[in-house]
Parts: C-alpha cells; sequence; structure tokens
C-alpha cells in the first residue's frame, strides 16, 4: 500500500518509529472511520480515504505530536 510506503519513507527520514496497524471493524466502529486508509496520531483521527504523501505525514505529525 502506498500510504505504508509513505510512513516508512518519513519513519527513516525522521529517524523515529511508528505503530503501524491494520484496523478491524472494531476500530473503525469506535472511531466513525468509514473510509480507508485512515491516519491516526496520538489516538486522533487526522485523516480518512486519502492516501497521503510524506509531506502531508510530516505536516500532522508536526501538528500533533512534534514540537
Amino acid at each position: 500500500m502506498k500510504i505504508l510506503k509513505n510512513l516508512s519513507k518519513v519513519e527513516r527520514e525522521l529517524d523515529m518509529e511508528f505503530n503501524i496497524e491494520k484496523i478491524d471493524s472494531t476500530y473503525k466502529k469506535k472511531y466513525n472511520i468509514n473510509v480507508i486508509p485512515a491516519l491516526m496520531i496520538e489516538d486522533k483521527v487526522v485523516s480518512t480515504g486519502n492516501v497521503l504523501t510524506d509531506k502531508e505525514i510530516k505536516h500532522y505529525l508536526k501538528e500533533f505530536c512534534l514540537d
């Protein structure tokens, strides 16, 4: 999947390690995710239904968890 490739690229570039999981229907219901792929950061859904670029992923990381 392209989003996984982009996440791996960002991990390498930022020298970080992400917890990347494929979600099941329980998570979809709990977080009201209707369309995949979805990106969650710090238990917040920040994107659904889009294959984010590495730049977009970095933007969300900066917005939600990087100083």
